[in-house]
């Protein structure tokens, strides 16, 4: 995956978002860094993003995938 600035990722389809345009729905990003990290967020009004951690230390998040609305509710009750 190509590198991108800090708040711009690609998801696994290879759609672009800007996560600072994006409103937090869910997360944990609790220390240390690992696959217990994720987060979802709500993108353009319509789109819901999971970003995860893969098993790496270097960064909170470093996979996106599009998730449908179901899938995204069930992050709340988490």
């Amino acid at each position: 995956m190509e590198r991108l600035t800090n708040t711009v990722i690609q998801t696994n389809c290879g759609k672009r978002f800007d996560l600072s345009r994006a409103f937090p729905f869910a997360r944990n990003l609790a220390a240390p860094y690992g696959a217990h990290n994720f987060a979802v967020y709500k993108a353009n009004g319509t789109y819901y993003i999971k970003g995860y951690n893969t098993g790496t230390n270097d960064k909170v998040l470093d996979a996106f995938e599009l998730i449908s609305e179901n899938e995204a509710m069930k992050y709340l009750n988490h």
